[in-house]
């Protein structure tokens, strides 16, 4: 991604939140937050270290476009993800397709990365889910 404005429309995008809900979680209105996401006000550098701060990302990648997007707690979660998706699969004596192990894999990523772990009892209803759908 070659802008500020691009990453952090893609930040915002991959928690799901719209422009309003995540600006307020900055203490940001829904105006101030659209005009650093559309590149008409700098953005702060408060605001970038707590989007940093609260999504895992590199600071440097968010205001630069330079270096990894995550940080370590990111692929922590997402080796947690695959560990438990990989599990619930073996013990179900399913082999699924790569496309449709990766859309689980990244549902259980967004999930940790929300409840800020696998909170077991999401994860044990989301996977009774899978077995109805199998």
């Amino acid at each position: 991604m070659s802008s500020l404005q691009e990453r952090l429309s893609a930040i915002r995008k991959a928690t799901g939140l719209s422009q309003a809900a995540f600006g307020a979680e900055f203490g940001l209105s829904d105006r101030a937050y659209k005009n650093y996401e559309l590149g008409i006000r700098e953005l702060p550098l408060a605001v970038a270290l707590g989007i940093a701060d609260k999504y895992d990302v590199n600071i440097s990648w968010l205001l630069t476009g330079e270096g990894a997007r995550t940080g370590p707690e990111t692929r922590d979660a997402l080796k947690a993800a695959v560990i438990a998706v990989r599990e619930h699969f073996i013990e179900e004596g399913q082999t699924p397709s790569p496309d449709y192990e990766s859309d689980v894999v990244q549902y259980v990523f967004d999930e940790i990365l929300r409840e800020g772990g696998i909170n077991p009892t999401r994860m044990d209803a989301y996977f009774k889910t899978l077995r109805k759908d199998s």
